[in-house]
């Protein structure tokens, strides 16, 4: 059935199209594409190097200085929170709360009304991303919330599909799955229609993940399987390595160890196509892990091992340490003189190492209560957990269970 609108779009679309470019705002827009590109040239090193001679408590001043006060630092900056968020989530939080400050308090003429608007709405949503991944979800959506109010122009509704997508992740965290389902298919509509293949294919990423967070295994892994075709057209080695250690996640829940075990070897095989050697390392702790949970030992302690074998070799002392760890605990039972002596390398290595004093106390109250066959699991993952809490507090005191 045909709509009789059809005939008004079409005499407004021939009216629009007689209508002749005001040259003076081609020439506008053009001036401001070639400055926003000198801009991102010229920042290439200024924000790293502001960053690294900067002492990390000092970083709030950096908003005054001129040479970070425009678009391409800020764009700088959006890229060093994505690079930081997993690494050191804090340090990517400091960093997208120099960025919001510096965008807020930009000049209203220093930017065309549209370009200030993207500045402050990426600003706000890169604050937003690294909030959430601290946990601090309230104040998360409340910093996305500020991003879209930016974003009122109706030429930047793939900013605003970007804004809306960190959301959609967020409001799975605190289990809106609904809201967040409506908004994953919102901004797959939006980015199928701009040509952005990528952010598509992290929406299709997202609703995988959405549904194991809802423990819809099986829907999960038939959602992610189809997306490795889609990452490997893209040429995307890293995404395809997310999509493969997911379906192993999801084949491990379904009690499919063979398929989670190709899986799993599938996706540290492309993190390391990636250039990623050392999340490829996590990934097979974190699998290890997963398996010797699910009660697939042997396979999951072969995991863990390989894995304290590459941390080692990388000098990575704390993560070898604290995956020697998972080992002792998933030996407490089976092998508790394997458990003890691995224990007692772990205090070593850290010794060795020149380690905070406060973790080496901690391993020598386990070492103790593994002597006297008093350890539990609990108390190695409180061991574990302290030891982990000292990168962020480095002063906390040890308390023993």
């Amino acid at each position: 059935m045909s709509d009789p609108r059809d005939e008004e779009r079409k005499v407004v679309t021939f009216e629009r199209a007689r209508r002749r470019p005001d040259p003076a705002r081609v020439q506008e827009f053009a001036e401001t594409a070639r400055r926003l590109q000198r801009e991102r040239q010229e920042s290439v090193d200024v924000v790293a190097r502001a960053l690294r001679e900067t002492p990390r408590e000092e970083w709030p001043r950096l908003a005054t200085r001129p040479e970070l006060r425009n678009s391409g630092a800020l764009n700088r900056m959006e890229a060093e929170v994505s690079a930081r968020l997993e690494k050191e989530p804090q340090e990517a939080l400091l960093i997208s709360d120099l960025a919001a400050s510096i965008a807020e308090t930009l000049p209203p003429d220093s930017y065309p009304p549209v370009v200030l608007a993207q500045l402050r709405a990426h600003a706000w949503k890169d604050r937003g991303q690294a909030l959430a991944y601290i946990g601090r979800y309230p104040a998360a959506l409340e910093a996305l919330d500020r991003a879209e109010q930016q974003l009122s122009y109706g030429s930047l509704t793939h900013d605003r599909a970007i804004v809306r997508y960190v959301r959609a992740l967020t409001l799975q965290k605190v289990n809106r799955f609904e809201e967040s389902r409506e908004l994953l298919a919102e901004c797959a509509a939006v980015f199928r229609d701009h040509g952005d293949d990528r952010r598509y294919l992290y929406c299709g990423i997202g609703e995988g993940i959405q549904l194991y967070r809802e423990r819809e295994f099986e829907r999960a892994y038939d959602t992610f399987l189809p997306l490795i075709e889609v990452a490997r057209a893209l040429a995307d080695p890293l995404s395809e390595a997310r999509i493969q250690n997911n379906l192993g996640y999801c084949a491990v829940e379904q009690g499919d160890f063979r398929m989670a075990n190709i899986h799993l070897s599938q996706a540290m095989a492309r993190f390391i196509d990636a250039g990623k050697r050392m999340e490829a390392i996590r990934t097979e702790r974190a699998s290890g892990r997963l398996l010797v949970g699910k009660g697939a030992i042997t396979d999951g302690l072969q995991r863990l091992r390989d894995a304290r074998r590459s941390f080692l070799m990388h000098a990575m002392v704390e993560e070898a340490g604290l995956c020697g760890l998972d080992i002792v605990e998933a030996l407490l039972a089976q092998s508790p003189d394997e458990a003890k002596s691995l224990a007692a390398e772990v205090a070593g290595e850290f010794t060795q190492s020149g380690f905070n004093e406060r973790a080496l106390t901690a391993l020598a109250w386990l070492r103790e209560s593994l002597d006297r066959n008093r350890a539990t699991a609990l108390s190695v993952r409180q061991v574990q957990s302290y030891i982990a809490s000292l990168a962020s507090n480095p002063a906390l005191e040890f308390t023993a269970p």
